[in-house]
């Protein structure tokens, strides 16, 4: 590998030079199995030596054998796995995700609201698969999905649910769609009629942002010990699955 190739790969550690060129890293293993069984498009895979058992036989063609000391330089990670690669972020149509939302098993999506820890956002959209839900909408403000540690704090997941950007004007006009807003005050989950639409998820620190701008219902999650909050990764996961309990026992 030439000095020019490695630093291209390593400059995908900065969200800007992934947003221009649309390319993400994925590590490890069982990180790039679920990729690889994935619709998601893979530019390169890059392995050392040993490490060409667990890439599949017709992507071979598209790897490249790298030194011990290549892959630390284009590793984003503190102990490298010996197996990267650089992938195509996915494109998803908004509009037709809405459309289809009344159709799903588990007609809702969850809104990552603000969210800046990669870990907490890598941990809802895990349970957002988990739970079964259609899609997952990350606001402006919020940590970026295709970070090395919000990947891999997925577990493969972010190549499994759509990750969508959120914006204003993605949501069709209809009063079909309910809005829900995780807050330390509103009506308990379990008092709640769930009818298909969106879960917003703020931050700890900041709260809910642009939630503020639609009419939601506010709902939280009782309390019986002395924690003073739950974090954003717990919360989502928790209304992910009485969600998915209340609708799909309906």
């Amino acid at each position: 590998m030439n000095r020019e190739e490695i630093l291209l790969i390593k400059s995908l550690s900065k969200r800007s030079e992934r947003s221009l060129r649309g390319q993400f890293i994925v590590e490890g293993v069982k990180n790039i199995a679920e990729l690889t069984s994935s619709p998601i498009g893979i530019e390169r895979i890059y392995y050392t030596q040993g490490m060409d058992e667990y890439i599949p036989e017709q992507l071979i063609e598209s790897s490249t054998s790298v030194s011990s000391k290549e892959m630390e330089r284009m590793s984003q990670m503190k102990t490298p796995p010996g197996l990267l690669a650089v992938a195509h972020i996915p494109t998803h149509d908004a509009s037709l995700t809405f459309d289809e939302l009344p159709t799903q098993k588990a007609p809702f999506v969850l809104v990552a609201d603000g969210i800046q820890d990669p870990g907490n956002l890598g941990t809802l959209i895990r349970s957002a698969d988990w739970f079964g839900m259609a899609a997952v909408f990350v606001t402006e403000h919020t940590t970026d999905p295709w970070s090395n540690k919000c990947v891999q704090a997925s577990m493969g997941s972010i190549f499994k649910v759509p990750v969508l950007n959120w914006t204003a004007d993605c949501i069709p006009n209809t009063e079909s769609l309910q809005h829900y807003a995780m807050d330390l005050d509103g009506t308990t989950y379990d008092n709640v009629v769930w009818k298909p639409g969106l879960i917003w998820i703020g931050s700890e620190s900041h709260g809910l942002q642009e939630a503020n701008n639609v009419s939601h219902e506010k709902i939280t999650i009782p309390r019986f010990g002395r924690a003073e909050s739950l974090n954003a990764g717990v919360a989502g996961s928790i209304a992910c699955a009485e969600v998915a309990r209340s609708y799909r026992g309906a």
